[in-house]
């Protein structure tokens, strides 16, 4: 297990170490009891705050193998992430503007595109605008009734230069394994297609892209 917080950072805040802690987690029996119970255990009997507490919590799961490495305690998470040879201005546009859009990810996408807006395409991903920062970040609901209705993604842009950008696509609440590893290679695609179509004028077919993977 890769440890996201050290002995070290944790003995300074809570004056005791992991492997105190796991003890401590045991004896409770979290594995029965849950996260939310065993988090509130170590915050109000143990006087281990707030963050700690989820942070212990988690920590333990992962260890004991009642957590995997991208689950979080709303699910799980994926992310992709690409470097791409283009403004940031061109990058964030081909979200923003459905006739871009079409382009590289999808057929028929209409949208609102304003926080509060709606979004559809003919791939029946639909959802709603909740963040928009130009230039920044785009965050929005999913709910395409087929995968994974009821999740979070938020789109990131970093600009790097006068002409490059690195754009993250973060997927959130992801109900389970499956969900996880279907939008982690949807995502893959995605980004591989954007770049493609940015940098060379022509994006990638999710089927053609499938193919030179299983090479």
């Amino acid at each position: 297990m890769s440890k996201r917080i050290s002995d070290d950072a944790v003995i300074k805040r809570t004056g005791k170490d992991l492997k105190h802690w796991f003890k401590v987690i045991d004896k409770f029996n979290c594995k029965k009891n849950g996260h939310k119970a065993t988090a509130k255990h170590l915050n109000e009997k143990h006087d281990v705050d707030g963050w700690y507490s989820q942070m212990l919590t988690v920590e333990y799961e992962r260890e004991h193998g009642l957590r995997d490495i991208h689950e979080k305690t709303t699910g799980y998470a994926v992310s992709a992430s690409r470097t791409i040879n283009a403004p940031v201005e061109d990058v964030y546009d081909a979200w923003a503007k459905p006739s871009k859009l079409n382009k590289w990810f999808t057929t028929g996408a209409k949208q609102t595109f304003r926080e509060g807006g709606k979004y559809s395409n003919n791939d029946k991903d639909k959802g709603e605008f909740r963040k928009i920062v130009k230039n920044k970040r785009i965050r929005f609901t999913w709910e395409n009734e087929k995968h994974c209705p009821g999740t979070i993604v938020q789109v990131s842009f970093d600009k790097k230069g006068k002409d490059k950008t690195t754009i993250t696509v973060q997927h959130e609440k992801l109900p389970d394994r499956k969900g996880r590893d279907d939008m982690k290679t949807g995502w893959s695609w995605a980004m591989d297609s954007l770049k493609s179509w940015l940098e060379k004028g022509k994006a990638i077919p999710y089927e053609e892209w499938e193919k030179a993977r299983q090479k």
